[in-house]
C-alpha cells in the first residue's frame, strides 16, 4: 500500500503547535496543507516570504517552543545536519516531536540516478537515525512514503523504486 507523507503527517500535527521549516518549498503547498490541521504553524525558509519567517534554521533563535518541528525534504540540503538538529532539539518542548522525510539513498532507481546538485547529503535510515540519536532524539516511527498523489500507477512505482524516507523522532 502506497503511504503519502501529507496524510501520515497531518496525525502528527493534529492540534498542535507546529514549526515548518523550508516551508517556501513547491510554492508553499505543504505549509498550506498543515495551516488546517495544526493549531498553530510557524514557516521557517532562506526564502521567507509574507507570513513565513525568513531565516537558517541551523542558527536561527526564534524564542518560543512547538510540540511538533516538520522538516519535509529539507534536511538533505542543509550545510551541517548536527546543528540543524541540534538547534530544532532546543526549538522543541519536552516530548516534542521531530518529522523529517528526504530522499532514500537505498532506494532503487537512486542507483541510477546523477543526484539533484542542490543535495549537500543522501541518507537512508541507518543514517538518519544515527543523526537524530547524537542530537538527543528518540527514534519513534521509520517508514517510507510519496510526497504527493500523482495517480495510482506512478504512485506505485515511486513507492517501489524511488520511495522517500520518513522519520519521526521525540525530543529525549
Amino acid at each position: 500500500m502506497v503511504q503519502y507523507r501529507n496524510d501520515l503527517i497531518k496525525a502528527y500535527i493534529k492540534d498542535k503547535d507546529v514549526l515548518d521549516v523550508g516551508s517556501c518549498g513547491v510554492d508553499g503547498f505543504f505549509f498550506d496543507m498543515m495551516k488546517k490541521h495544526a493549531k498553530s504553524i510557524t514557516g521557517l525558509d532562506l526564502n521567507g516570504k509574507g507570513e513565513i519567517i525568513k531565516g537558517d534554521a541551523e542558527t536561527i533563535d526564534l524564542h518560543k517552543t512547538f510540540d511538533v518541528v516538520v522538516a519535509g525534504d529539507i534536511i538533505e540540503h542543509l550545510n551541517n545536519v548536527g546543528l540543524f538538529l541540534s538547534n530544532m532539539h532546543k526549538h522543541l518542548r519536552k516530548g516534542g516531536t521531530i518529522i523529517i522525510s528526504t530522499p532514500n539513498v537505498k532506494a532503487w532507481a537512486y542507483h541510477f540516478f546523477k543526484g539533484n546538485r542542490d543535495h549537500t547529503t543522501w541518507f537512508c535510515q541507518y543514517t538518519l537515525s544515527c543523526c537524530l540519536k547524537r542530537n538527543g532524539f528518540k527514534i519513534k516511527r521509520i517508514t517510507y512514503c510519496v510526497r504527493r498523489k500523482k495517480g495510482f500507477l506512478y504512485d506505485y512505482l515511486r513507492y517501489l523504486f524511488a520511495n522517500n524516507l520518513f522519520i519521526v523522532g521525540e525530543k529525549a
